[in-house]
């Protein structure tokens, strides 16, 4: 049983508003995102350790996401154990992210279960003032990613490393944000028009990536939602939010044809022509599986590289994008962590994502707006590229998952 004391309420709505301003600045600010990252996760680690104490005597947990819970922490404990273990190497900054990525996994165990179980203390104005906080930081973000291009490419990156991750960043943020308005407003005309206006802006700010795989995927899942939350609106309305959904998906193609048009001609080039991107992610696909060990906790990103461009070398026609790139990801998560962090490390990812899924899916619990559309683009999107790398993609998912919570369903008294 939840204590709604002042005190409780406060401090859960507190923490709800430094994670939505965290999210809501990741995109433009560096730093302070992590800081009330850390902030909320104090709040969160204090009241789970004062929830298990007060009922260790009738203690009552949902199983499905409890279970979901402690697969975080395997993730973290499977990163820490390997960037300990194998301090020694050429590419620290690969140690560091994934080293940095598993202490906030392990963090995101307690913050998850606080936001989970304290939910029915989430205030509707605060919501709402979530939501605003949402729309003012994804408004600022376009703006930013509009001034600040990666001088080479021309391609927005925000604060990440690359296009690539920014857009990446983009598409966790556009989900949440859908996941709220959707929370606060249910299908009323406002929530509509919302939704519309985070489309659209969600596909300005991938344009400004050219990232495929997120400007491709990005509609689908659009259409996904809006088939299963908004079914119940006239036919007019699901007919002109359907024609947005497709001109917006439409327009961004056209401006972006070049490199969409470009993935079946690379496809088809690559036993002849391999060094492409489509060419080079099957290159290190292939270094990966020839690079994973039967050792629990993996290898040294050093042991990998070697590996790997021995493969490629031999078996690739020594791919030189390949080889330049596979020091430090294989493009595609699953592979890139069972090659570095062993099965250990594997097993735990692959847990991660299975019952993320079982606990989105459990007892209807889409009607909760739960955590499926933060996890399903994360999973797509990592059998192409390495996206939990990189450990502030890793804070921006964990602060989505943990802000999904507070909007589910509340549990009957």
């Amino acid at each position: 049983m939840i204590t709604e004391s002042r005190k409780n309420v406060f401090a859960y709505n507190l923490s709800f508003l430094a994670l939505i301003f965290a999210v809501s600045t990741d995109l433009f600010l560096r730093g302070y995102p992590g800081k009330l990252f850390y902030l909320a996760s104090y709040v969160a680690i204090f009241y789970t350790v004062v929830y298990f104490y007060q009922n260790r005597r009738s203690l009552k947990l949902d199983k499905p996401a409890l279970c979901f819970f402690i697969t975080l922490l395997l993730v973290g404990i499977s990163r820490l154990v390997w960037s300990a273990y194998f301090k020694q190497t050429h590419y620290d900054d690969i140690r560091s992210n994934y080293a940095l990525g598993g202490k906030r996994f392990v963090i995101a165990a307690f913050l998850l279960f606080y936001f989970y179980q304290f939910r029915t203390l989430l205030l509707r104005n605060i919501l709402k003032l979530g939501v605003g906080i949402l729309f003012v930081g994804l408004i600022i973000s376009v703006w930013y990613g509009h001034i600040t291009p990666e001088p080479l490419t021309h391609r927005a990156q925000w604060t990440s490393d690359a296009a690539t991750t920014g857009a990446y960043l983009v598409v966790v943020y556009s989900m949440l944000t859908i996941i709220v308005v959707r929370a606060c407003f249910k299908d009323s005309g406002v929530s509509i028009l919302l939704f519309s206006l985070v489309f659209m802006l969600t596909m300005v700010m991938l344009l400004m990536t050219a990232t495929r795989s997120a400007i491709l995927l990005t509609p689908i899942m659009y259409v996904v939602f809006f088939i299963y939350y908004y079914r119940s609106v006239s036919v007019k309305v699901q007919l002109v939010l359907a024609l947005i959904i497709i001109l917006g998906a439409a327009s961004v193609g056209y401006f972006t044809w070049n490199r969409l048009s470009e993935i079946g001609s690379e496809i088809a080039e690559y036993g002849t022509h391999n060094d492409t991107s489509i060419g080079a992610r099957f290159s290190m696909w292939g270094a990966g599986a020839h690079s994973i060990t039967s050792n629990l906790i993996g290898q040294s990103v050093d042991s990998r590289y070697e590996s790997a461009v021995n493969y490629i070398d031999h078996s690739e026609r020594a791919n030189p994008v390949a080889k330049f790139n596979v020091a430090y990801h294989l493009h595609n998560d699953l592979m890139d962590t069972f090659s570095l962090q062993g099965i250990f490390g594997f097993i735990s990812l692959a847990l991660f994502f299975v019952m993320g899924f079982y606990f989105s899916l459990y007892k209807s619990a889409l009607q909760n707006y739960g955590t499926l559309f933060i996890l399903l683009p994360l999973f797509i999107l990592g059998l192409a590229d390495t996206v939990l790398i990189q450990s502030n993609t890793v804070l921006m998912v964990i602060m989505a998952l943990a802000l999904s919570f507070p909007v589910m369903n509340k549990p009957r008294a």
